[in-house]
């Protein structure tokens, strides 16, 4: 009986010691928009980090799922944790993204229909964001 539990108990530990990999995203932004931008992230109003990319650069997001069972396809949200994010071409004019799809935004880092890409291997996965001078020129007309 004893060795029956000690068993059990090993067999426990042991399958919990590593999750499983899952899915891989790869998530590139490219500035292209003829300024450089701030990306604030916002999770329920409330700021939570910023990332800078400098005109005609680029940044790069690696995700890997390691949630055993509640990973479904790829994660292109290459801002950890945010629901929404104000883009800020510096000194000239700022922008909500949100998953709004009613917002007059056209493109939108937090929905998937504004990036190019998808699978490109078995659980790989990769997207790319362009900052285009037609952003800008959006958040002139209906930022802040």
């Amino acid at each position: 009986m004893k060795s029956t539990i000690f068993i059990l108990i090993a067999f426990i530990f042991s399958s919990c010691t590593e999750a499983p990999v899952g899915d891989s995203t790869y998530t590139t932004l490219i500035n292209q928009s003829g300024h450089d931008i701030e990306l604030q992230e916002f999770l329920n109003g409330i700021y939570s980090t910023s990332s800078f990319i400098d005109n005609n650069q680029s940044k790069d997001f690696n995700f890997i799922s390691g949630n055993p069972g509640g990973f479904t396809g790829p994660s292109i949200r290459p801002l950890s944790y945010s629901d929404s994010i104000r883009i800020i071409y510096y000194e000239k004019a700022s922008i909500w993204h949100t998953t709004d799809e009613n917002s007059p935004v056209s493109r939108s880092l937090m929905l998937e229909s504004s990036y190019e890409g998808g699978k490109v291997g078995d659980g790989v996965y990769e997207f790319t964001y362009t900052f285009t001078p037609e952003d800008y020129e959006e958040a002139l007309e209906f930022g802040e």
